[in-house]
């Protein structure tokens, strides 16, 4: 299936469902809904459970939708169109665990695994953080001009490396990793496979954050996708006044670094 076929059918699922959000679920009244799915014995995809969040109208009015006949039967096409979706972006339903139906002002969006409204403050705050973070990277880029790099992540080290010699070295924190398969965000300091020290390097920047009320930072694991991975490292970077980010890529996905008291070799 090319882009074209799977974005066409991709944006018929949406809209079929969105009738049956709004018609049976008061769509109008709130922004997201979590729909996990998981498999039945047989391995057709059932509903285990649905969040919702951003609620603007009738509290009680949602809730009483949730929980009327005809929401538990439309279950089985909810999970079937999470199936559908998840096929369409190429990921695992078992892996992602469900998906994310967002209402936007024109219909409905729909996101791989269990995805949380974010914070306002970090929402609010995150392209301001990313151009800063890209600014500094290209700086980076320019001045070392690498061909290669190498990382020490016990050792907080970090090498651009020119012809296999090493032209610059900066101390570097693992900020934490993306996996792509479950489409996952996961910080450096709930890492059990990282080493002590690495675990508690990367816990002194989340705890030196000034904006302790953002979930996220409190949060070990959850559903994201890459760009926000970015937008995290790029609000440790912003705080901590470091000099960049590196993202190195791994087989499932991506780690990324905080690099600071960057010189010359």
């Amino acid at each position: 299936m090319d882009a074209a076929d799977a974005g066409r059918l991709r944006g018929e699922i949406l809209h079929d469902i969105g009738h049956l959000l709004r018609d049976e679920l008061v769509a109008d009244q709130w922004g997201r809904a979590l729909v996990q799915v998981v498999r039945a014995p047989g391995g057709e995809p059932m509903v285990a459970g649905i969040d919702v969040e951003e609620i603007i109208g009738d509290e009680e009015q949602v809730d009483a939708a949730f929980h009327s006949d005809s929401t538990r039967d439309l279950l089985p096409t909810l999970a079937k169109a999470t199936e559908a979706l998840c096929a369409i972006e190429g990921v695992d339903l078992d892996d992602v665990g469900g998906g994310t139906f967002v209402r936007l002002p024109d219909g409905f969006g729909w996101l791989p695994g269990l995805v949380r409204t974010p914070s306002l403050d970090f929402d609010r705050a995150r392209d301001g953080l990313v151009a800063r973070m890209r600014q500094k990277n290209d700086a980076l880029r320019s001045r070392f001009a690498p061909d290669g790099v190498e990382l020490d992540v016990e050792a907080s080290t970090f090498r651009w490396l020119v012809g296999g010699r090493a032209v610059g070295v900066a101390r570097a924190t693992l900020v934490g990793t993306f996996a792509r398969g479950p489409r996952t965000w996961a910080w450096g300091w709930g890492n059990p496979n990282a080493a002590e020290v690495v675990r508690k390097a990367s816990a002194a920047l989340t705890d030196a954050l000034a904006e302790r009320g953002l979930w996220e930072i409190a949060t070990p694991v959850f559903a994201t996708d890459e760009p926000t991975a970015w937008a995290l490292a790029a609000l440790l970077c912003d705080r901590a006044n470091a000099d960049g980010v590196h993202r190195l890529a791994r087989e499932d996905g991506a780690l990324f670094v905080l690099l600071e008291d960057v010189r010359s070799e």
